[in-house]
């Protein structure tokens, strides 16, 4: 779709926007090869809900991860492999399982909104029945995001989802959703009273679950800044199966409210009301525990109850901190089935009490956590805790799942002798992580351009990443190890010296956190030097990102430039002295960003001043030299304008306003320059947070002058980069939905979606020859698509756009199906393969539905589809063989090829007995051609 809030002054509907999917697949794959994982595996990422199955043998676990859909692990947490359909919403936040084997997830993060980044949303409730092997939608679209979902212990046919609602637009299906037939049909239980509240959590008292505790959280965010606590926040009881249900407040608390609660307002409707978490304890019915926060963050209150949620008692004891910036995103609690006095709280580090919340200890102590390389023993726990859950069938077995992935303790995560831990870290080694964990959340990438094995990331809570360490070449690219860290954002590798290398982590206006390595030797020596990025000299309002930019030179790379309200500019092989070249007041009109509206300022401490900066700088390579860096610039930021300088490097630059009235006027999200050509100059805009989910990819062959609107046919999906491979004109984009790419311009986009995952694409980079495409996959990691093959000969060059184009004739009909009569009914249809590779082959696949069976609407036929092929260049392929979702090899060519007719024969076998429903059968299927040596 075309840029509708530009073009029509309207915000995409929420329809419009469950058309992008749709779009994404009904777009033409492009002649590609397969998507390749890249890793790491070896690292993790953010977990936001665990299930365990304790039939088998060991326990089987099961993780909602973020970004990254749902995984599974056999072993006891040791080795974990995806459980989810790699097309469908990777963003899952809520994750159940019944008694009868039934799985439940919940798509968008619902429990956990970030601060200064984004927080994807769902696509409604979705239910496997074989363990995660295929997944059916079971309805609430319109849901935005879920923060729980729990499954009746007695009944495995009745479902609470909590429905939390969009964390930017306003949802339909919002509030505490209830089933009883399994989750084939929703009822609203506990509906919202406001635009932006909806449920969070839900808790039901074990051996009595007609009592039934849940919490509505009202919050939501714009660009700049976001709103956790509002009066339409509240915990609820019922007693009658979510019949009818009571807003609990101050009069339900005996005693005074916490002592630690800022305001004193308790559980009474305030706008300092945030997210409330609450747990029973499953060998005491009768007691239940609730945590909360303010609206901005810190700790409000911990409670109490011994009459199963009726009544409150301050508990005592403050689980989290006061001080924090950020408790809205943990509020949860759970209690030790076999102690009801034992209970953890999720905070930054997981908060243990043994005596019912009076007193707590830190059960980890995450600054010392070894996060990469991990050593497989023994550790304490990675930051920021979300989920935890006991194996039923181990006493004292738990699994603990964070921003660091999952981790298992045999001894309830305390010590080998029972005993809580103590201050001392050595007390706080019982936990191990998982030794095959492949997803994380990359938010960028950066490739050697002499050796693309060398790859470095930025990651979500993860630090940043590399492939190698100093004088070891690169052999495992499923092993990375760290050397930054926080959350890592950008990261860079010098394009001429693969030695000098770059990373970011989250900065605290006006003060950046950025640092420069440079190791001694690609091989032999293991010296490695580092020096921290100084702060530019620029006022102390200054707003900065929190994934500030931080750019290269194109043509002189030892110059860095990182922004805030403006950019700095630094010394030719120093990153300690800046020069600020361009307006550097907070909303200065005349300052890049501009005036931040009043209602995008972020009142919340921790996360003030994060948001009027600038978020994209691209120099013009063809306007320096190798020792001078570029004098004409273009720059983005995310109060949507985009500048220009022609004369960068004068002691006076100055800046011209592009695109005024024409562009969106929304978040930048990237700018790319031509490298061989100053004024033509690619633009991507995203309004998401703003709940503005419109595709913009927007191009000028004038240096800014003028501009034209390049989406056509896109995804109505955020776009987060555009890369152009100048030499082919090819421009690649990455969408929420995937990697798109168009070979004219933008006037048709191609999807590139074989084997790739369907989480946000934050970041595309090429290898130094453009034969590799490497992406950011924001909760599954890195994936690399080969691109081309170059060839030599007779003493010149040239290059062989690595092709691989299958084009498919008409679909085939075998006639009408006679009852009573067994019969095998033949049919064919025509194929055209053009191959550039070393090798390629044809299989055939069907990963629907009753895969491989014709179908009649629900009737289904009793034998699959039989599939056979030959063509003159790889001659007659097997005997028909049956479909199915795992590939059918049917041809295999070993020298390129061109227009090689395929025919390919059909076959569906009918029995005598078969019984046959009137109405017309059919059936897609995927034929793919593919190579191992493009």
């Amino acid at each position: 779709m075309l840029d509708l809030e530009a073009s029509t002054g309207q915000s995409v509907t929420q329809d419009q926007v469950k058309q992008a999917t749709a779009q994404a697949a009904a777009l033409p794959e492009a002649a590609s090869s397969r998507w390749q994982f890249a890793g790491p595996s070896n690292v993790g990422g953010r977990v936001t809900d665990l299930a365990v199955d304790p039939t088998t043998s060991p326990s089987t676990v099961y993780a909602s991860v973020g970004s990254g859909g749902v995984f599974k692990s056999a072993d006891g947490g040791n080795v974990w492999t995806p459980a989810w359909p790699t097309g469908n919403n990777q963003a899952v936040g809520a994750l159940a399982r019944g008694s009868d084997g039934t799985l439940y997830a919940g798509t968008g993060e619902g429990a956990n909104p970030s601060g200064g980044g984004s927080t994807f949303m769902g696509d409604g409730l979705y239910k496997s029945t074989d363990g995660g092997a295929s997944w059916q939608l079971s309805g609430l679209p319109d849901s935005g995001a879920f923060g729980r979902i729990v499954v009746n212990p007695d009944d495995p046919k009745e479902v609470w989802a909590a429905a939390t609602g969009s964390l930017t637009w306003v949802s339909g299906q919002r509030g505490l959703y209830h089933s009883t037939d399994g989750g084939q049909t929703w009822q609203l239980a506990l509906a919202p009273t406001g635009d932006h509240d909806g449920a969070v959590d839900v808790a039901l008292q074990p051996g009595n679950p007609h009592v039934i505790l849940a919490s509505m959280w009202d919050h939501y965010r714009n660009n700049g800044s976001f709103y956790y606590g509002g009066v339409d926040s509240g915990l609820y009881r019922s007693t009658d199966d979510g019949k009818t249900w009571t807003r609990l407040d101050n009069s339900d608390v005996h005693g005074p409210v916490c002592s630690w609660d800022a305001t004193k307002s308790g559980l009474n409707a305030d706008a300092d009301l945030g997210h409330i978490g609450m747990a029973f304890a499953p060998n005491d019915p009768n007691r239940a525990y609730i945590v909360f926060a303010q609206a901005n963050g810190p700790d409000k209150g911990f409670y109490v109850s011994n009459d199963g949620g009726a009544t409150w008692t301050c508990g005592g004891g403050e689980p989290g901190t006061t001080t924090g910036g950020y408790e809205w995103v943990f509020s949860r609690l759970w209690v030790d089935p076999a102690d009801a006095n034992h209970v953890f709280a999720a905070d930054v580090d997981m908060r243990e009490t043994a005596d019912g919340g009076n007193t707590w200890v830190n059960n980890t102590a995450w600054s010392s956590a070894v996060v990469q390389p991990k050593t497989f023993a023994l550790d304490t726990l990675h930051a920021d805790q979300h989920a935890m859950a006991w194996d039923p069938s181990v006493p004292k077995h738990v699994f603990v799942g964070n921003d660091g992935g999952v981790y298992a303790s045999t001894t309830n995560g305390d010590q080998p002798n029972g005993q809580l831990p103590t201050s001392s870290l050595a007390t706080k080694r019982n936990w191990l992580h998982g030794s095959v964990e492949p997803w994380t959340q990359p938010y960028h990438v950066a490739v050697s351009q002499q050796d693309a094995q060398r790859l470095a990331i930025g990651l979500q809570d993860n630090g940043s990443s590399r492939t190698w360490t100093p004088g070891v070449e690169p052999t495992d690219l499923s092993a990375w190890n760290q050397y930054g860290g926080g959350d890592g954002f950008e990261v860079q590798i010098d394009p001429t010296n693969q030695l000098r290398y770059y990373e970011c982590l989250q900065p605290t206006p006006p003060r950046i956190s950025c640092a420069r390595r440079v190791d001694a030797a690609a091989t032999g020596s293991t010296s490695s030097t580092s020096s921290n990025f100084s702060t530019p000299s620029w006022p102390l309002d200054t707003r900065v990102s929190v994934a500030m930019p931080m750019v290269l030179d194109p043509a002189d790379p030892g110059v860095v430039y990182v922004g805030g309200t403006s950019i700095a500019r630094s010394g030719q092989g120093v990153v300690n002295a800046w020069t600020i070249i361009s307006p550097a007041t907070p909303d200065d009109p005349a300052s890049l960003p501009g005036v931040v509206p009043q209602n995008e300022i972020n009142r919340d401490t921790y996360y003030a001043n994060e948001y009027g900066a600038v978020t994209q700088i691209a120099p013009a390579k063809t306007t320096g030299t190798a020792t001078t860096p570029a004098s004409t610039i273009y720059a983005g930021t995310d109060t949507g304008l985009v500048w220009k300088t022609t004369n960068a490097t004068s002691a006076n630059p100055q800046w011209t306003r592009l695109g005024a009235g024409v562009l969106p006027g929304t978040w930048v999200t990237s700018i790319t320059v031509d490298p061989t050509n100053a004024a033509h100059v690619y633009a991507s805009f995203s309004s998401y947070k703003e709940g503005d989910r419109a595709a913009n990819v927007w191009e000028s062959t004038d240096g800014g002058a003028t501009w034209h609107n390049i989406s056509s046919d896109l995804p109505n999906a955020p776009v987060w980069h555009v890369l152009y491979d100048q030499p082919t004109g090819v421009l690649y984009v990455g969408e929420n939905v995937g990697v798109f790419e168009s070979s004219d311009d933008g006037a048709h986009w191609y999807k590139l979606s074989e084997g790739m995952p369907n989480a946000p694409i934050l970041d595309l980079s090429f290898s130094g020859d453009h034969s590799t495409l490497f992406v950011a996959n924001y909760g599954r990691g890195v994936y690399a698509l080969p691109l081309s093959t170059s060839v030599t000969g007779g003493g010149a060059g040239g290059s062989v756009p690595a092709t691989l184009a299958l084009s498919l004739g008409t679909p085939g009909s075998f006639g009408a199906f006679t009852p009573g009569v067994a019969k095998s009914y033949d049919t064919s249809v025509t194929a055209d393969v053009v191959s550039t590779a070393g090798d390629a082959a044809l299989s055939v696949s069907d990963t629907g539905p009753a895969a491989g069976h014709l179908v009649n609407g629900s009737f289904t036929l009793e034998q699959p589809v039989q599939v056979q092929a030959s063509s003159p260049a790889a001659g007659p392929g097997g005997a028909f063989g049956p479909v199915s979702a795992d590939p059918l090899s049917l041809l295999t060519w070993s020298v390129p090829v061109s227009h090689d007719p395929v025919t390919i024969g059909l076959r569906q076998p009918i029995g005598a007995n078969e019984p046959l429903r009137t109405g017309s059968y059919s059936k897609t299927l995927t034929f793919t051609l593919s190579t191992t040596t493009p």
